[in-house]
């Protein structure tokens, strides 16, 4: 083998036991006979993505961090570098998705023999994401726990931001065009998927297909907080996708706009306000894919 590999870290993400794993995967490439670099400021890590895909020395680029670090890495690459994720963030849910275990040993394996293959991404005001974006309320949970932090983001760092939006949000109408429908669509919640996962294991839409050339719109009509603890059972159970008041299309573009002050998020961080304008970009990444087990 050999090459460069780039593994670009998130310092803030996960434990103490992060930096040994990245190690330790560090070792097991360099076993590969591949040269590793490591970096974990974002513009150390952009300039090396930068310089190796100017001169073709980069032959792939490890995300060792939760999915908005993985965001972050995607959107300086091209969509011909592969890319490898090293989960040690919270949730990590695009690992899970792409079947990355967390095992250096495994990925280092996996980044040896994988195939690669195309995945979709989305674009929400100019910037990258890859798992799903969301306007309202569990976007409002995002910002306040984003400016409140301090340190590590675990499970229970949500639990305040929670409640404060349980008794502060007020639900705002949401305008939503998308170019598979003439007349906008009135609702008060909204998700954007590129796959079907979200936090804590719920699938609002287990059908989502990551590389189909479309996101996956979905949505809850009314608001209010006893609408919504009934909308959670009905995600949790999967009872929610035969009530009239939830809508799904797979669209290309989607334009969302409200009256009030409403925020998104990306990937688990906060992306801004309304208005916004979201496009599938297909195949914008290529993914090292797991290896055939009868190779």
């Amino acid at each position: 083998m050999g090459g460069r590999i780039l593994i670009a870290e998130n310092p803030r993400a996960g434990s103490g036991s992060a930096a040994e794993r990245v190690t330790s995967l560090a070792r097991s490439l360099e076993a590969h006979r591949f040269e590793v670099l490591r970096r974990n400021d974002p513009e150390g890590i952009r300039r090396e993505i930068v310089d190796g895909q100017r001169s073709d020395s980069l032959a792939a680029v490890v995300a060792a961090g939760g999915d908005g670090t993985v965001s972050m890495i995607a959107d300086w690459l091209s969509p011909s570098t592969p890319l490898a994720i090293l989960p040690v963030g919270t949730e990590n849910l695009l690992a899970r998705h792409l079947g990355f275990d967390g095992d250096p040993t495994r990925l280092a394996d996996r980044i040896v023999r994988g195939p690669r293959r195309p995945l979709d991404a989305g674009r929400a005001n100019g910037k990258l994401f890859l798992v799903m974006a969301s306007v309202g309320f569990d976007a409002t949970v995002v910002d306040d726990l984003h400016r409140n932090r301090r340190g590590h983001i675990r499970h229970w760092s949500y639990f305040p931001p929670f409640f404060r939006a349980l008794r502060q949000y007020r639900f705002p109408l949401l305008r939503i065009a998308t170019d598979l429908r003439e007349r906008p669509l009135e609702v008060r919640w909204a998700w954007i998927f590129n796959i079907p996962r979200y936090a804590i294991g719920l699938r609002f839409v287990p059908d989502a297909d990551d590389h189909d050339g479309r996101l996956d719109l979905a949505t809850f009509r009314d608001g209010g907080v006893l609408k919504g603890l009934v909308y959670f059972v009905g995600v949790v159970t999967g009872r929610h996708r035969r009530w009239s008041d939830w809508q799904v299309e797979r669209a290309k573009r989607i334009e969302i706009t409200s009256t009030a002050e409403v925020p998104y998020q990306l990937d688990g961080d906060p992306g801004g306000f309304l208005p916004l304008t979201i496009e599938v970009l297909p195949g914008r990444l290529t993914i090292i894919a797991p290896p055939d087990p009868a190779t």
